[in-house]
Formats: C-alpha cells, structure tokens, sequence
C-alpha cells in the first residue's frame, strides 16, 4: 500500500472513530470506558498520520 493510500485510509478511521465517539458520548447506556478506548484509537490512528506525513515530507 503506498503511502497516499495508507494516508486516506488512516483518515477514513480516524473520522469515523470521530463519529463513534460522539455517538458514545450521546449514548446513556455507553460507559466511560468505551469513550475512552475510542479516543485512545484515535489518538493511536492520528500519531500514525503524522509520522507518515512526515515520511512524506523528507
């Protein structure tokens, strides 16, 4: 997969886990622990982003 690729896939999940979280956050039934295994994705999925932006930009 090139690293273009990579890219917009990694955004794709990165906006979805957007998604999934503020669902979570609306859901009353949803715990906290959801929430934040969510946001650990995410915050996983966007330093993935920026290390391969930063490949790119070498």
């Amino acid at each position: 997969m090139s690293k273009d690729a990579r890219l917009d896939s990694l955004q794709r999940q990165h906006k979805q886990l957007e998604e999934d979280i503020e669902r979570s956050r609306n859901d009353l039934s949803s715990d906290s622990l959801d929430t934040w295994t969510l946001k650990r994705k995410k915050l996983s999925i966007k330093q993935q982003m920026s290390d391969l932006q930063q490949q790119a930009s070498l």
